[in-house]
């Protein structure tokens, strides 16, 4: 008996070690589904039907990796420790493949290559069935310090494309010269190039992919049907093709694994940089900013632009991301919130997120480009009002892609720009929505007691003309607030969470200027931060950031962020009690900060006429007493609060940009010309009524 025990016991072991060993067996690299891949050892492709290559120029094959450490770079990314060398104005062709396998339609396609260019030039055609725009349908090139990839499709009217500057890399010092992991992923959404395992840019589809019959050449290109030409004098380990699109742990893996990738995400430079005055890196821009702050963390959601909202055939494209932070100072960059996955998906445009019983609610318009409704008929429309949540407020899933309701009649069709707030009485919760009724701005109001089943009511109306964008609602104090993107970002008051919402009589616009879509969230010890972008480029620009003031009467300033004030160097000028008050200053730095303070008599302030600085030859700050105004350029802060005898002017000059506060209560922002070095000319009109008792210039640390 006790041996029938050993001989089941071994048996088992056995069929174990069986399983076990088979699983080892049939475990798979992703090259090994590859319609085609070239180790370049020769000329064979090494995967199912041979797209055997031909040689043009000087190619040399099979060339043996210098170190053991190269070797095994190679190897764990499924490569064989040798590669090839291009000449000059010599390639490889592939032809249309064995059985015209490279001819790849459909919607999803995959390119992956590990290359390099010994001379850090990288001015050329590397992999490509080109033939010129009207016709391409796939290209990976170098040119200009960029590795790029072009895609054709059916239906957009630009080619699909993305590039990585080396500068943005990993090692930007080495980047010119060192192997790098190229992966271009294209699926029925989006065309994504990864570059040593980070995604760096992105663009979106519309139609399928284009077939021709131009030849595949690595190395070169056809740059029209019957020219052909070289160009790339670098090295290839290997190249791989899919007729899908690889996963994310795919590319991980062909990128050396996740020790070894750029694991940053694609808005993180790495460098640790404040968010004033920001953007994300390669040619991407911050949209409309959808701030939130939950258990001491500030969430900076925004949207990614890309293209000043021209991708998608103009439709935008834009979707959700954020940053994080728990100081406002140290920042970790999120994936997406909201991201584009289906090619029905024009852009995800403004909302806003609700945070209720430990979860993350992301209300948000899909700019959808065709939509089905119920009584069967197709219409593209403006904004379908959709939901993604979330339990951490990182990783979010979509609620599927049908709206959670449609308008009734009435309504206009640009249904965007939700917001979602909670009747502290009835505890119903409310979503505002920019719309027009019968042709008059309203915003759109719906109810729900669940967050998920939603009544259309009555609309809400504004004191203003046009409709009331992106609608901020909060509480702050014992008073009830809402701020809307229309004539820049007024403001209205409320001592109901519903309303009636009236004007303060005192300023209410919150940051006036070049700035974009206002709105704010709380943050610790009572504050309330406002962000916005910068339109100084159109759609898409830079993130600003101030900080909310809110007065005993109820009514609101704002001034800048002590946190996210730009460091300074010592200041190159430092000077009290100036009374000659005509000077200039020249070979100042081009981004600095500017600290003045201005003294007067209050009593004769009807005697006053104007002070002002002059920073470029059609711009200007100057305070109009008068007026009790101070002008930024031509945008205008009234009511300026004069009674004291004394403004304070702070001044940043970033990039190109330009941020005034007046008296840590006012703030303004406008655009201005990047320069090396600035000339700054003071004028004044009122003589010895008043005095300039400081004046600071300090240069911005880079």
């Amino acid at each position: 008996m006790r041996n029938k025990w050993k001989l089941w016991i071994a048996n088992c072991c056995f069929i174990c070690f069986f399983i076990f060993m088979n699983q080892v067996v049939i475990a798979v690299s992703p090259l090994d589904d590859a319609i085609a891949v070239w180790h370049f050892d020769n000329l064979n492709d090494v995967n199912g039907e041979n797209s055997r290559l031909s040689i043009h120029g000087d190619v040399h094959l099979g060339i043996s990796m210098a170190t053991a450490d190269e070797i095994e770079e190679s190897k764990i990314r499924g490569g064989d420790g040798k590669f090839v060398r291009f000449g000059n104005n010599s390639y490889l062709s592939a032809d249309l493949g064995a059985q015209n396998e490279l001819k790849i339609d459909g919607q999803e396609l995959t390119i992956c290559l590990r290359l390099r260019d010994p001379s850090g030039k990288w001015d050329c055609p590397v992999f490509s069935k080109h033939g010129g725009h009207e016709i391409l349908e796939y290209n990976i090139f170098c040119i200009g310090g960029y590795l790029g990839a072009e895609v054709g499709t059916t239906e957009n009217k630009n080619i699909l494309s993305g590039k990585a500057h080396f500068s943005e890399m990993r090692n930007p010092q080495t980047a010119p010269t060192d192997w790098h992991d190229l992966v271009c992923r294209v699926n029925s959404a989006k065309l994504e190039l990864f570059v040593d395992g980070r995604c760096v840019d992105e663009d979106f589809v519309l139609g399928e992919l284009r077939i021709s019959d131009i030849p595949l050449l690595i190395g070169g290109q056809y740059d029209t049907a019957t020219q052909a030409r070289g160009g790339f004098r670098g090295d290839l380990d290997h190249a791989a093709i899919w007729n899908r699109a690889l996963s994310d742990d795919e590319i991980v893996e062909l990128s050396g694994g996740s020790g070894k990738i750029d694991s940053r995400q694609r808005t993180d430079r790495g460098n640790g940089e404040s968010l004033q005055y920001w953007q994300p890196p390669n040619q991407y821009g911050v949209g409309d900013c959808m701030p939130f702050c939950v258990d001491g963390v500030f969430h900076f959601m925004y949207l990614l632009d890309k293209n000043h909202h021209s991708a998608k055939n103009g439709l935008g494209a834009h979707q959700w991301i954020q940053a994080t932070s728990t100081d406002l100072i140290h920042w970790e960059h999120q994936p997406f919130v909201v991201p584009i996955d289906n090619q029905n998906e024009g852009s995800i445009c403004t909302g806003s997120v609700f945070y209720h019983d430990g979860i993350y609610y992301a209300f948000y318009a899909n700019r959808a480009v065709q939509f089905r409704t119920p009584d069967g008929q197709e219409h593209q429309t403006f904004g379908l009002i959709c939901v993604s949540t979330s339990k951490d407020g990182i990783h979010f899933e979509k609620e599927g892609y049908e709206p959670l309701f449609l308008l009734p009649e009435g309504y206009g069709s640009g249904t965007r720009d939700p917001v979602v707030f909670q009747d502290p009485e009835t505890k119903l919760f409310h979503m505002y929505i920019t719309n027009d009724y019968y042709g008059k701005g309203c915003w759109a109001q719906a109810v729900s007691e669940d967050l998920k089943s939603w009544n259309v009511v009555d609309p809400v109306y504004t004191p203003y003309s046009g409709q009331p964008e992106c609608p901020d609602w909060f509480k702050w104090g014992d008073q009830y607030y809402l701020i809307a993107n229309h004539l820049n970002g007024f403001y209205l008051v409320s001592d109901s969470a519903t309303g009636p919402w009236i004007v303060p009589d005192k300023p209410n616009i919150l940051m006036p200027g070049i700035v974009n879509v206002p709105k704010t969230a709380p943050f610790k010890d009572g504050r309330r931060i406002i962000c916005a972008w910068s339109r100084e480029h159109g759609f898409g620009g830079h993130a600003v950031f101030h900080e909310l003031i809110r007065y005993e009467d109820g009514t609101l300033g704002e001034k800048f962020v002590p946190e996210m004030i730009p460091q300074t160097e010592l200041p190159v000028v430092d000077e009290k009690n100036i009374r000659n008050l005509d000077q200039k200053w020249s070979d100042l730095p081009g981004e600095m900060r500017v600290q003045i303070e201005l003294d007067f008599d209050a009593n004769q302030q009807n005697c006053l006429r104007d002070w002002s600085l002059k920073y470029d030859a059609e711009r200007s700050i100057r305070v109009v007493f008068s007026e009790r105004a101070v002008y930024l350029n031509q945008f205008k802060l009234e009511r300026v609060d004069m009674s004291d005898g004394k403004i304070e002017l702070d001044i940043i000059i970033k990039d190109d940009l330009i941020d005034l506060c007046v008296n840590h209560c006012r703030a303004v922002i406008d655009t201005l010309p990047k320069m090396k070095t600035r000339e700054l000319l003071m004028k004044n009109e009122s003589f010895d009524k008043m005095n300039v008792s400081s004046l600071k210039i300090s240069p911005l640390i880079p």
